[in-house]
Formats: structure tokens, sequence, C-alpha cells
């Protein structure tokens, strides 16, 4: 998968060598002069905080979610996969919680509110995601009160992540870490 851009830029590249011989002159004057850009490398403290602000939300999204799927019929069975399954998302949330926070300070200030707009709700969220699993833990068995204290924490849980997304598509980096992103591994795509 890596070859194929190159290979589409040096077959690119031949076709316009191989039909530039069949080019003929035009009168007139250019549109717009070409202009060169170049964009200078960000500094290496800004990208080594964008690849590991990138690795954070690569982990969270390959960490997928809670999934329940088919609880087993065996009481004690269902009860510990419920437990085991959020469990995983406790783990998940505290290390994301956890590498970012370790984010701050940023390289410049102004990365730290980025920072913060995440870290508050992901810790929210957590906090009701451990909620729940102490709920089934503590729980003789899997009933439907405890089932509905467990929908209630969920939900909670549930809406604090979609109102970071929500303060998160307000919220940006300065433009240096944004520049920065095309040269940190764990931002690219």
């Amino acid at each position: 998968m890596g070859y194929n851009l190159p290979v589409r830029r040096i077959l690119a590249c031949a076709l316009l060598l191989a039909t530039a011989g069949c080019a003929t002159p035009v009168a007139g004057k250019p549109v717009a002069a070409p202009t060169t850009t170049t964009t200078a490398a960000a500094a290496p403290e800004v990208v080594r905080w964008m690849d590991n602000f990138c690795g954070v939300a690569n982990f969270l999204v390959a960490s997928g979610g809670v999934q329940l799927d088919r609880t087993p019929a065996d009481p004690v069975a269902a009860k510990k996969s419920v437990s085991d399954a959020l469990g995983r998302v406790v783990d998940v949330l505290n290390v994301a919680v956890h590498d970012l926070g370790e984010l701050t300070p940023a390289p410049v200030p102004a990365a730290d509110t980025a920072v913060e707009v995440l870290v508050e709700p992901l810790s929210r969220a957590r906090d009701k995601f451990v909620s729940a699993k102490s709920t089934v833990d503590g729980a003789a068995e899997l009933t439907s009160d405890v089932f509905n204290s467990i929908a209630q924490d969920l939900t909670e849980a549930v809406t604090v992540m979609n109102d970071a997304v929500e303060k998160m598509s307000v919220v940006s980096l300065p433009e240096e870490f944004t520049d920065a992103a095309d040269q940190a591994a764990n931002c690219k795509r």
C-alpha cells in the first residue's frame, strides 16, 4: 500500500515527459505565476507533542468501546462477562487520561486547552464506567435493578463523551501544532 503514491507520481511524471514532445507553444500570459511554498520544520518538541497527542487519539479509536454481545446464560458467567467488559473500558480510559495528562504543560501553553477539553470529560466518563463496574461487582446477581443502574451510568458516560466531542470541534490547536502534524508519525493516515 505504501508504494502506491510514489508509483503514481512516477507514472504521472513518465506520462508528462512522454507527452512533452507533442506540446506546442501557446501565446499569452500565464494566469498565475508559479509559487513555491516551503514548510519549515516544526520544533522537535512540538512534533513530539503532536505525535503523542495523535497517539492517544489512535489508541482510543483502536480500543473500541463496550461490547456486551451475548451474555452467557449462566448468571455467574454473565456477571463476570459484564464486569470484564466494563473493566476493559475503565482500563482504556485510565491510559488515555494518564497519557493526555503527560502532555501538559505543552511546549506552547495554548495547546493545553485542547488537553483540558478532553481530560475533564474522559475522567468523568471513566468515573461513570467505574461506577457501573462497581455496581455489577457488588451485586449478588444481575437483576433488572442492577441493569437499570448500569444503563444510567453508561448513558451519563456517553453523554459526557459526546459533550467532549462537541467541545473539541470548537477548540483548535495553535497553527504550529497543526503544521507539526505532517511530521508526526502518529498523525499520518
